[in-house]
C-alpha cells in the first residue's frame, strides 16, 4: 500500500489538444497530470496496455476543444490498490481487463445495475480519466483477471472481443445461424470470432482492404468479399438460395447510412441486424423494405452482465489460451509517449489497431 501512496503525484498521460477540428489525427501532449480522483470504493489499476479504438479516432476527428483528462477505454493493467473493505476475489497483483464504460463505475444498486446492464446505471460515478495514462481508478466490480497464458495486449483486446459478446447475446443469437459481418476491422474481425465460438453456421464477412481480409479468413470467416456495392448482398443470396442469411451484423457505423442498408439487404424475412457500429451523427434510414421483411433490428452498447456472467468474462474465456488468432490484429506497438504516432499510423496506414505498452513488456515495433 506505501507504494501507491507514494505515487499519487501527478502522473503521465496523453491529452488531445483538440486540433482534429472534424478530419485531423488530432494532437496529443504527453504531459503531467493529476493523479485520477480515487473515488469511494474504487480500485487503483496500473496500466500496462491500452488499444485505439475505432471509436477513439472518431472521437479525434470530431473534438474542436482540448481535453482535461485522458480517453482510452480497451486497457489492461496491475491491480495496485484495493477498497479498504473490499471482501471480493480480487487482489494485489492480479493482471486485470478493465470495463472501463459499465461495470467500473456503476453504483451496483439502481434499478438497471441490479440486473446487470451497468452501462445504463442512473447513479454512476464520475468520469475519473481513461487510459491514455498511467494509472486508472475504478470500481473492482469492472475489474476481470486474464488468464496466465494472456499478456497484457491481449488483456487490452478483451474489451473489442467484450463488445461482440454481448451483441449477440443480447440478440440471442442461436447456434446454427447464418452470419454476415460488415466490416472487418477491429469490432467486425471480433465478431468473427464470436460467431465462431458460439456454433454460428456459415460465416461471410466484408473487408475493405487486404490485410483486413486476410485477418478475416484468420478469424475464422468461411468467405471474404470486398466492401463493394452489392458483392456482399449477392453473396448471402447465392449462398441461402435466395432466401438471406439469418444474422448481420454491423460493426462500421460513422457518418453514413450505407452498411445499416447492407445489412438489411443481406438478411432472411423476419432476420435480424446486430448495431454495433457507433454512428456519429444522425442519419436517415429508409425503414419502408425493413418493415415489410420484418427485420428486427438490434442496436447493441458495450456490455452486460446476462445470465449471471459478464460480457467480459466470457471474452476472457474466447481469449484464455493466449494463441487465439485475434491477437494478430495488434499491428503496431507504441509507448505512452509516442501516442500521437499511434494515432497518426492507425489514420494514414489503416493498420487493424496500434497499442501502446507500459511497464513490464517494454516497447517493440516502434512506429
Amino acid at each position: 500500500m506505501e507504494v501507491i501512496l507514494a505515487r499519487r503525484e501527478d502522473i503521465l498521460g496523453a491529452l488531445d489538444e483538440g486540433m482534429g477540428k472534424f478530419g485531423g489525427t488530432g494532437n496529443f501532449v504527453v504531459k503531467k497530470i493529476p493523479f485520477p480522483e480515487i473515488f469511494d470504493g474504487a480500485a487503483v489499476v496500473d496500466i500496462k496496455s491500452t488499444g485505439i479504438c475505432g471509436s477513439d479516432l472518431h472521437m479525434t476527428y470530431d473534438r474542436t476543444e482540448a481535453e482535461i483528462i485522458p480517453g482510452g477505454h480497451e486497457v489492461a493493467g496491475e491491480i495496485v490498490e484495493l477498497p479498504k473493505d473490499y471482501k471480493g476475489n480480487l487482489n494485489l497483483g492480479d493482471r486485470v481487463a478493465i470495463d472501463c464504460i459499465g461495470a467500473g463505475k456503476s453504483c451496483n444498486s439502481c434499478y438497471f445495475c441490479l440486473y446487470g446492464q451497468f452501462r445504463h446505471c442512473i447513479n454512476r460515478h464520475e468520469e475519473t480519466g481513461g487510459a491514455f495514462s498511467s494509472f486508472i481508478t475504478r470500481s473492482p466490480n469492472g475489474l476481470f483477471k486474464i488468464s496466465d497464458d494472456m499478456d497484457y495486449n491481449d488483456g487490452a483486446l478483451v474489451e473489442p472481443m467484450a463488445v461482440s459478446v454481448h451483441g449477440f447475446r443480447f440478440a440471442k443469437f442461436t447456434p446454427g445461424d447464418s452470419v454476415a459481418i460488415i466490416g472487418s476491422s477491429t469490432i467486425g474481425l471480433s465478431a468473427i470470432c464470436v460467431a465462431k465460438a458460439y456454433g454460428a453456421g456459415k460465416i461471410i464477412a466484408s473487408a475493405k482492404y487486404e490485410h483486413q481480409a486476410e485477418a478475416a479468413k484468420k478469424m475464422g470467416a468461411d468467405i471474404v468479399v470486398s466492401s463493394e456495392e452489392g458483392e456482399l448482398e449477392e453473396v448471402c443470396m447465392q449462398e441461402t438460395d435466395g432466401i438471406g442469411i439469418d444474422v448481420a451484423v454491423e460493426t462500421i457505423g460513422g457518418r453514413s447510412n450505407l452498411s445499416l442498408a447492407q445489412a438489411a439487404k443481406c438478411v432472411k424475412r423476419t432476420g435480424k441486424v446486430i448495431v454495433l457500429g457507433g454512428f456519429r451523427i444522425p442519419i436517415e434510414v429508409d425503414f419502408l423494405q425493413p418493415m415489410i421483411k420484418e427485420i428486427s433490428f438490434i442496436p447493441a452498447t458495450c456490455y452486460a452482465n446476462i445470465d449471471g456472467r459478464h460480457d467480459f468474462e466470457l471474452a476472457v474465456d474466447i481469449l484464455s489460451n493466449g494463441k487465439h488468432p485475434y491477437k494478430s490484429i495488434v499491428t503496431h506497438n507504441v509507448s505512452l509517449e509516442n501516442i500521437q504516432k499511434g494515432f497518426e499510423t492507425s489514420t494514414v496506414t489503416f493498420c487493424i489497431m496500434v497499442a501502446f505498452f507500459r511497464g513490464e513488456q517494454g516497447v517493440s515495433n516502434f512506429v
